[in-house]
């Protein structure tokens, strides 16, 4: 099925991974929409599992204008360095994201791919991605999940949320929808459980599980990497 073609910017030619650049502008009114008006409660649930209530450093992928990641900063302590990154390939995201940023100390956005992070190993306390991993496709899958694993700290939690199989009839109408909707392989890809078979083909095989499942055909995954053994 032919994919919609839209102007992608520097960045964003260098990703096989669907980005949404012309997006940009009607992103903060589309993405409630899309998600029928459940993202700000899902978003809570997912900063309620990060255990942000003690300093971390926080990295949020395929960050979009970036409402997730300003919640995360607010949610850490305020009486400590606050670092928190927010990562798209989409220019247009992140310079929307830049803008409605403030004066927030820590808080800073990259434009850059999920499967080639810009960090070093073990830069992170938590990792999270919400609504991003449709539109991978597998092989990108893969390689996100691995790059979310180096740049984790030993002890270091990830989430991710988005599109599963559908375990209700409403959640296959949505899940499908989405699909014809936006001509998008990759939301299959999901629908058929390839993010689920992406962990196990990834460095997470046997660390994940499903923490919560929402609106018949969303899942939140939670990982967390292993301590590094003592000599």
């Amino acid at each position: 099925m032919a994919k919609r073609l839209h102007p992608r910017s520097a960045v964003a030619q260098r990703t096989a991974g669907i980005t949404l650049d012309h997006a940009a502008p009607v992103y903060d009114w589309l993405a409630p929409l899309m998600t029928l008006g459940s993202e700000h409660r899902l978003h809570k649930q997912v900063v309620a599992r990060l255990a942000l209530d003690r300093p971390a450093d926080v990295l949020d992928i395929g960050c979009g204008t970036g409402t997730l990641t300003r919640q995360i900063y607010d949610a850490l302590p305020a009486d400590a360095p606050r670092r928190v990154c927010g990562v798209d390939a989409a220019e247009a995201m992140i310079a929307v994201a830049q803008k409605k940023a403030g004066a927030r100390p820590g808080l800073a956005f990259a434009a850059a791919l999920a499967e080639e992070l810009p960090y070093p190993d073990g830069s992170f306390d938590r990792v999270l991605s919400t609504f991003f991993f449709h539109h991978l496709n597998y092989e990108l899958k893969v390689k996100s999940l691995a790059e979310i694993a180096r740049v984790l700290r030993p002890g270091g939690q990830a989430a991710i949320l988005d599109v599963d199989v559908p375990y209700s009839f409403f959640g296959q109408i949505c899940a499908w929808s989405g699909f014809w909707l936006f001509h998008q392989a990759e939301i299959a890809e999901n629908i058929r459980g390839k993010l689920r078979a992406a962990l196990d083909e990834s460095p997470w095989r046997g660390r994940w599980q499903i923490a919560s499942r929402h609106s018949g055909y969303l899942s939140l995954f939670t990982m967390v990497k292993p301590q590094e053994k003592q000599p």
